[in-house]
């Protein structure tokens, strides 16, 4: 088992809380444990590695990488795995520091 940091923005428009239920509801199924007491932020504890949890959520769900973001931080390997566009790529990465 890993440890991993999820954080996501789905962008607020008419099918906003499909996806966001969609979204949500597949962390809880990849997840054997998982802390989730701010927004739009998952603590979890699963098998694979970012790049894996990431797809999986993008496939899985009714994600929109044309619409939403989502970045997946493995704490053990310290690697991360985007879907969507992030507005500020390399600011993001010298934040975490890969």
């Amino acid at each position: 088992m890993g440890h991993f940091v999820i954080t996501f923005r789905i962008k607020s428009d008419d099918d906003y809380n499909k996806r966001y239920a969609s979204f949500t509801e597949r962390v809880s199924k990849i997840a054997s444990r998982k802390w989730e007491e701010t927004s739009s932020f998952y603590a979890i504890e699963a098998t694979g590695t970012a790049a894996s949890i990431c797809t999986d959520l993008y496939v899985s769900s009714d994600f929109n990488a044309n619409k939403d973001l989502m970045v997946v931080i493995d704490l053990d390997r310290k690697e991360k795995a985007v879907k969507g566009t992030p507005e500020y790529p390399h600011t993001l990465e010298a934040c975490l520091g890969f």
